[in-house]
């Protein structure tokens, strides 16, 4: 299964706590997704999507995922998403991937885009901790 990720999933750290697995860097290939725009969330050091014609966001198409990988993914993401196919632009072709799309009206978007170097400076380590507790406390998420 292929997904687009646009946040915090781009760190490859966070990646590999949430799927109990390294991904060789040439598993994320870069895209586009045309129709959003991705903002800061109220209250969140993440970003949300938010859907807008003249809009489009930056980020990676993950694919090879297992239905394991899927459900640690759809742990993490949490019941405010839905797994949606949407349309990514590659290599300057169209093809549709899964995309966990936050349910927009239990987000509030907060003017300012959000910027993954920047989360990663003032946030990620925080993030990481927080991740890594929440993952090990759940046996049925382990690859042991």
């Amino acid at each position: 299964m292929r997904f687009f990720f646009y946040g915090t999933l781009l760190d490859r750290d966070v990646t590999a706590i949430v799927l109990g697995r390294r991904l060789p860097p040439q598993a994320f290939i870069s895209a586009t997704l045309h129709g959003h725009t991705r903002y800061r969330a109220r209250g969140v050091t993440y970003p949300i999507i938010v859907r807008d014609p003249n809009g489009q966001v930056q980020g990676a198409i993950v694919q090879g995922l297992s239905a394991l990988d899927v459900a640690r993914l759809a742990a993490y993401e949490g019941p405010r998403y839905r797994i949606a196919p949407l349309t990514v632009e590659i290599h300057a072709a169209l093809t549709t991937v899964s995309v966990f799309e936050p349910l927009e009206k239990r987000f509030e978007p907060v003017d300012g885009a959000w910027d993954l170097a920047l989360w990663q400076r003032r946030h990620k380590r925080a993030f990481v901790d927080r991740i890594r507790r929440a993952f090990s406390a759940h046996p049925a998420y382990s690859r042991r």
